[in-house]
């Protein structure tokens, strides 16, 4: 599209010296000024004229609102994961360790300096009076239940073997309800 100045400038011409001009060059004249601007390509010729701080504006604009978009769909997948997380937990079937079960490692295979521990054992949702026979079989002991409904509790409880059955039992006892000790080569549950 043409200018204003310069369209002016023909109109000019055009009216002092119409012989300078064909029939077709009048005709395309006279279509411009027939045609409809385009409302768009004039803002944006004008805002880089006069308003260029508008530019650097709309640039960070998307910058902030691609930000923000990414940030929301990390925070969904985070939560999603866990909650996917959870609910595999929680739907696995509750196994109770009876008795557990005793590596052993020749003397030979090992270096004399290194340490052997025992991978903790994780009780889930599992009763109490299961929880006192797996300790009370790991340390050789007899289990004596002497409260029934302390056999109605569960818990959840990880079970480190390497600690003292003193440790263990003081661990326990800092549940509520929860009473075991030892005594005469039994474990107690009170």
């Amino acid at each position: 599209m043409k200018t204003n100045d310069h369209n002016k400038q023909l109109y000019r011409d055009m009216q002092e010296a119409p012989d300078k001009y064909s029939d077709q060059e009048i005709e395309t004249m006279m279509d411009d000024i027939d045609r409809v601007p385009d409302v768009d390509e004039a803002w944006q010729q004008f805002a880089q004229q006069h308003i260029p701080s508008l530019r650097p504006v709309h640039t960070w604009r998307k910058v902030a609102a691609m930000l923000i978009g990414i940030l929301m769909l990390s925070g969904i997948a985070f939560a999603t994961i866990h909650i996917v997380h959870w609910s595999q937990h929680e739907s696995q079937p509750v196994t109770a360790v009876d008795k557990p079960q005793s590596v052993k490692i020749a003397s030979q295979s090992l270096p004399a300096d290194s340490i052997v521990k025992a991978e903790p054992v994780v009780f889930d949702n599992v009763t109490l009076d299961s929880i006192a026979k797996s300790i009370a079989a790991y340390h050789h002991l007899d289990m004596d239940l002497q409260n029934e409904q302390a056999s109605l509790l569960r818990f959840y409880f990880v079970w480190n073997q390497d600690d003292s059955l003193q440790e263990v039992i003081e661990k326990l006892n800092m549940f509520e309800q929860v009473n075991l000790a030892v005594e005469d080569g039994k474990l107690m549950v009170r």
